[in-house]
């Protein structure tokens, strides 16, 4: 959770469960307790874990509020970890069950890393409570001229007039599903790119034989999730991988933004990598609120009907190679809500149906510039 603004609140934000939460460049001023995560007190702890980096709290009494402590139930909840966190009048940065942990101050300081909760070594896990130093940010990862981590907010479009979009069911692609839509889509991109326009997803299942490349200096959208499917011979081999859809080529360079869209695949697609990103910049390229979720809906003949968990490891179900694969010669990559899912259950069945989808990997990373703002569903 990104760039909150709060203040003028008794409690800035209650965190009342979660496995894992983290915020980032959030902004709580004047609120009474700036972060409250002691839901179940000591004895019943109901938050996991949360990370809170690159924020500021500003005149409040009390930063965070925790029931933890080295006794506390469940033994891994309550874990919390502050970096690069600016305060400002803030007397008590950290309050426990018995008082003040960690102090603040009512001048300026700045909580570099502290924590608590348990830290993995070779020996296993042990218990902690305070001041850490932080992984070294490497200056590419930064934002200029801060010690923040770079950011950057979906693209909206909203300045650009109607005729900067190009639909792409003007332009020729059905959507439904059974149609082969490869030609139209790629004739699409590449004169969308080539022109400088805004290629517009209309809502649909966009059924394709073949990789779909998605030329640098592209521009994609999609409305309300449609699904680009991935059906057929070309993703057969195992030992042959293909991407569905590619994102630059080895040896490309520029930038490409692409949001609000899903890429999955129909029946057996072994060989099938759902995203592979090639292209090549300093930053500001990515994917935001694209998914891939492979198997487990209406028309992808990957359902309970055909793969059931009662039966044996079956090759109709063997839906994707990989989610996803940011290769070496990629760089500049930036991923915020990015959802890599293999369905372990059908969603169009009213009971929610476990089912036995195979995958063989999900996320692979060999770029050296990254950003990973993501949901990452790797089942």
């Amino acid at each position: 959770m990104r760039n909150l603004d709060i203040s003028n609140a008794v409690v800035g934000i209650s965190q009342i469960w979660d496995w894992g939460w983290t915020y980032q460049g959030i902004t709580i001023t004047n609120c009474t307790t700036a972060f409250s995560m002691s839901n179940g007190g000591s004895s019943a702890q109901s938050v996991g874990s949360v990370n809170i980096i690159d924020s500021t709290i500003t005149d409040s009494p009390v930063f965070v509020d925790t029931a933890w402590t080295t006794s506390s139930s469940p033994a891994t909840a309550g874990s919390l970890i502050l970096e690069n966190v600016h305060l400002s009048n803030v007397p008590v940065a950290v309050k426990g069950p018995s008082g003040t942990v960690l102090s603040g101050t009512t001048g300026t300081m700045t909580i570099t890393g502290w924590g608590q909760g348990h830290r993995y070594t070779p020996s296993g896990p042990q218990t902690f409570q305070g001041t850490f130093t932080p992984a070294t940010r490497a200056s590419a990862l930064l934002a200029g001229g801060s010690s923040n981590y770079y950011t950057k907010t979906k693209p909206q479009y909203e300045a650009s007039p109607t005729a900067s979009f190009v639909s792409i069911r003007s332009a020729g692609a059905r959507g439904d599903g059974s149609t082969d839509d490869t030609s139209a889509i790629q004739s699409a991109l590449n004169s969308a790119a080539s022109s400088g326009k805004i290629v517009f997803f209309d809502h649909g299942v966009y059924k394709v034989t073949n990789t779909i490349y998605i030329p640098p200096g592209s521009r994609v959208v999609g409305e309300s999730y449609p699904v680009i499917m991935a059906s057929g011979s070309h993703w057969s081999n195992i030992n042959q991988p293909s991407p569905v859809v590619q994102v630059g080529r080895a040896g490309d360079s520029g930038s490409v933004e692409w949001s609000d869209m899903v890429v999955s695949t129909q029946g057996s697609c072994p060989g099938a990598v759902l995203i592979e990103w090639n292209l090549a910049t300093a930053s500001g390229s990515g994917m935001w609120d694209v998914h891939t979720r492979i198997g487990g809906f209406a028309g992808s003949n990957l359902q309970v009907a055909q793969c059931p968990t009662s039966a044996a490891v079956s090759s109709a179900c063997e839906a994707a190679y990989m989610s996803m694969h940011i290769t070496s010669a990629a760089s500049g990559v930036y991923l915020e809500n990015v959802w890599l899912w293999t369905a372990d259950h059908d969603l169009d069945d009213p009971a929610s149906t476990q089912i036995s989808v195979y995958s063989g990997r999900g996320l692979l990373v060999e770029a050296d510039t990254v950003w990973l703002y993501v949901n990452l569903g790797l089942l």
